[in-house]
């Protein structure tokens, strides 16, 4: 694959999965969902992250979601497929359903539940990935859910290798995210800003784009932000950060249940029936009436 096609910037964003009441894909509000966030302006989309339920899926359901994101995507927008799993052969085996498919690029997370401690261990099963294909890798970092961070170290040496030119950091923690910015500062390698607090922080910090869950809901809103970044536009960066900050604590009811309250959101707009999958908790009417507000606001006074 050339370095154009590895290039990855903008907005791309994590989709969210949208479920039917029996936990099964939701196949017509997936597409929905993809033609929302392509007409609000996304530069790519990631499916099968965290927020796109990656890791709680069946098998049989994870499958489903990679058929229909492959199906539904056009070839000319970037589709990343997220490969989150407890094992280096586990992720292998859907990294070899992801080829069959015809996936260009994949997001790998360090494995979790047995954690990792050691630079060895991180490069041992980012290698494994990398062999089994010839897609673009992307690293994932993202602590709060595997319970380990990339050692900046690995993370070089995976640049200078050739292993991966990108980085998605979603740690939420400055001090790690310029220190990779800085280990990195001599080398093609691009860093994407994964933590919606930090949107304009990291974008003025040198990253080259974000992934924000939000971006579901509010494509827009995040579109408008890069474009700020891009020119230069820092008081508009700002501004538009604050609005991020309002919907974000809306749509993650003040931290009580994000990806109900995200999947709930995108539901207002007409796209899903708002379901979540075990053990991820419903919403409670009370959180519905807060959301549906938002939209309505939204609706009539559009700030994006």
């Amino acid at each position: 694959m050339s370095n154009a096609k590895n290039a990855l910037d903008g907005v791309i964003v994590p989709l969210l999965t949208p479920v039917d009441e029996n936990e099964h894909v939701d196949e017509s509000a997936l597409r929905a969902l993809v033609g929302h966030c392509i007409r609000g302006g996304a530069d790519g989309l990631f499916v099968g992250g965290t927020s796109g339920f990656g890791p709680l899926l069946t098998d049989d359901q994870w499958k489903r979601l990679m058929e229909i994101a492959r199906d539904e995507v056009p070839d000319s927008l970037p589709l990343l497929a997220g490969v989150i799993a407890p094992s280096t052969g586990r992720a292998i085996e859907r990294i070899r359903f992801l080829d069959r498919l015809g996936f260009e690029h994949m997001v790998v997370t360090p494995t979790f539940y047995v954690t990792l401690t050691k630079k060895e261990e991180f490069l041992s099963h980012f290698d494994g990935c990398r062999q089994a294909t010839d897609m673009n890798m992307i690293a994932y970092n993202i602590p709060s859910c595997t319970s380990s961070s990339i050692p900046i170290k690995a993370l070089v040496e995976m640049v200078e290798g050739g292993w991966t030119q990108t980085v998605k950091e979603s740690s939420g923690d400055r001090d790690y995210f310029m220190a990779v910015m800085h280990a990195l500062k001599d080398t093609s390698a691009a860093v994407l800003e994964g933590y919606e607090p930090d949107i304009a922080w990291g974008l003025t910090s040198g990253a080259r784009g974000m992934v924000p869950v939000c971006a579901n809901y509010a494509p827009r809103l995040f579109v408008a932000a890069w474009k700020a970044s891009q020119a230069g536009a820092e008081e508009r960066l700002n501004e538009i950060q604050a609005q991020i900050l309002s919907v974000r604590d809306t749509l993650f009811v003040r931290g009580e249940n994000w990806l109900g309250g995200t999947l709930y959101g995108v539901h207002t707009l007409g796209i899903g029936g708002g379901h979540v999958t075990r053990p991820i908790q419903k919403l409670t009417e009370v959180q519905k009436r807060e959301i549906d507000a938002l939209t309505e606001k939204r609706a009539n006074h559009e700030p994006d």
